[in-house]
């Protein structure tokens, strides 16, 4: 027990830095508290005050998710490295475009003008970068376009999270 006192601010730091983890920690609190209080109350009331307490939660923890900014971009600072460099370059680059090509058994991923794989030969490197360009898509940061997975573009929600204004649009 004196082990759970002295971690236990540790847990409650790791449980903050997350809605769920906070959602986690307000239903064990809640639990400890009901079993303190009603331990020795008959059935009816220990089952009418579960409900209640499950129903608070339950509201509760609607409420924090849909409270989650869903429509906001990630924050940059939960990207990758790669992906935020990849991120930067094709904010920079004028057609907001990054250009991942393959060829023969070597790939080249360039954006902004710049090739970021600058060792193509090593294939944990490849690796890496693919996986940035994959993270960049999956989070609606990069649109993945023509038929062959060479062409991605950024999305407006790509620039929110580079921290710049889409460009202005073209004559």
């Amino acid at each position: 027990m004196d082990q759970l006192f002295k971690s236990l601010p540790d847990i409650i730091k790791a449980a903050a830095q997350s809605r769920l983890g906070i959602l986690a920690l307000l239903v064990v609190a809640l639990a400890i508290l009901a079993y303190v209080f009603f331990a020795r109350a008959s059935a009816k009331v220990r089952v009418g005050i579960f409900v209640l307490l499950f129903a608070g939660v339950a509201g509760f923890g609607v409420a924090v998710l849909r409270s989650t900014d869903a429509g906001a971009p990630p924050k940059v600072a939960d990207l990758s490295s790669e992906a935020r460099t990849l991120l930067g370059a094709a904010a920079a680059d004028s057609g907001g475009l990054v250009i991942y090509e393959k060829f023969g058994a070597g790939v080249d991923l360039h954006s902004n003008g710049v090739s970021l794989l600058t060792d193509k030969a090593d294939h944990r490197a490849v690796a890496t970068w693919e996986a940035a360009l994959q993270e960049l898509v999956d989070r609606g940061l990069l649109a993945a376009r023509g038929e062959r997975g060479e062409i991605y573009e950024i999305t407006k929600k790509g620039y929110e999270a580079a921290g710049s204004a889409p460009p202005p649009d073209r004559p």
